[in-house]
């Protein structure tokens, strides 16, 4: 009984706590730790920053991802997710997640998040340099785990801009993306916040990452790091990465200097993990130049 108080506090604090807190750094890059589908990280999603790219028409993903959560009477409490997403069209992909906190003997609550995603991709000229961008949603319920009343759904609508770049062949792409999002409940408007990252692909089979949360270009430790590796094989992949890394501001008269001497502190980072595997159906969309 103890154990499902507490488990009750922390759900209380990673959903329904986190719509107030939209400033803070920490406290936004935990919400989206909490309600960010598994995507297939650094391809239509970085870690939890969203890629304008989608799955493409007829392709089904599904993935699991496992991240730690911090420490509650001795034991170390993790929170797991489960994705399916499926892709309706070569520019519109659906998805659902459930996420589950466990601890570390494996013991279940009965407390789980539902979560629902959608993201559509309006501008897409060009596969490579020209900047796609898409509009996106996750939506999770504030009571009870269901979805009757819009008033009871958060809603955290996004504009996500990716622009691919292949390096010297198409088989090492490099990729920068940038998101403005906020959140929306009972038809209020939050703060917006900005993320962003970037991310190579190595023939399909290596891929480096790393992403900010929290982008303020007015405070320079504003931010919140995470980055990764995943390794490819077929329709199967693996990944591991790091989050809550802190960029602490080094010396200079601007911003840039002040970024570009930065120093990268690890004392508070953690951290995830995620299989996944790719069922594609669909045909794959010829590359445009």
């Amino acid at each position: 009984m103890k154990r499902k108080f507490v488990l009750l506090a922390v759900a209380v604090i990673l959903c329904i706590g986190s719509v107030a807190a939209q400033a803070g750094d920490t406290e936004f890059a935990l919400f989206k730790r909490t309600i960010a589908p598994v995507m297939r990280w650094g391809e239509n999603g970085i870690l939890t920053v969203p890629k304008a790219t989608t799955l493409g028409k007829g392709n089904f993903f599904v993935g699991a991802m496992g991240q730690q959560a911090g420490t509650i009477e001795g034991l170390d409490l993790y929170l797991t997710s489960v994705s399916l997403m499926a892709g309706t069209s070569d520019d519109v992909e659906f998805g659902y997640t459930r996420r589950q906190l466990i601890w570390e003997d494996l013991y279940f609550s009965n407390l789980s998040m539902d979560t629902f995603h959608m993201k559509a991709r309006f501008l897409n000229i060009a596969d490579y340099l020209i900047p796609q961008a898409a509009i996106g949603v996750n939506a999770v319920s504030l009571v009870d785990n269901k979805f009757e009343d819009r008033n009871d759904i958060l809603f955290n609508p996004y504009l996500a801009v990716t622009s691919t770049i292949p390096l010297f062949t198409s088989k090492i792409l490099f990729s920068v993306t940038a998101v403005a999002e906020t959140i929306m409940n009972k038809d209020q408007l939050g703060k917006y916040q900005f993320s962003g990252g970037a991310d190579l692909n190595l023939f399909n089979f290596l891929y480096g990452f790393a992403e900010i949360q929290g982008f303020d270009p007015n405070i320079v430790n504003s931010q919140i790091l995470n980055a990764g590796l995943k390794l490819r094989l077929g329709p199967l992949s693996a990944g591991i990465g790091m989050f809550n890394m802190k960029l602490t501001p080094g010396e200079g008269d601007n911003v840039i200097d002040q970024y570009a001497s930065s120093l990268l502190d690890l004392a508070n980072a953690n951290y995830m993990a995620t299989v996944a595997f790719d069922i594609k159906l669909g045909a794959k969309p010829k590359a445009k130049k």
